[in-house]
């Protein structure tokens, strides 16, 4: 999806879990041109580095544009 005009990948985890290939994909922005990533699951809110990270039921929220 697009998010403040930039291309920003989306996950969604069933469960707490290691995010690896956006962590790679993020690794290659050039290649991907991905600069960022949203991150869905049993989490709280918060930030690392380029990913945010959103509990599940805040996705109904999410908008491209």
């Amino acid at each position: 999806m697009r998010h403040k005009g930039q291309r920003t990948l989306v996950e969604g985890k069933s469960a707490t879990g290691n995010i690896k290939s956006t962590k790679a994909i993020l690794k290659r922005k050039n290649v991907y041109n991905v600069n960022r990533a949203i991150k869905l699951g049993k989490y709280s809110i918060g930030r690392s580095d380029e990913t945010l990270t959103l509990p599940l039921y805040i996705t109904f929220l999410l908008t491209a544009y």
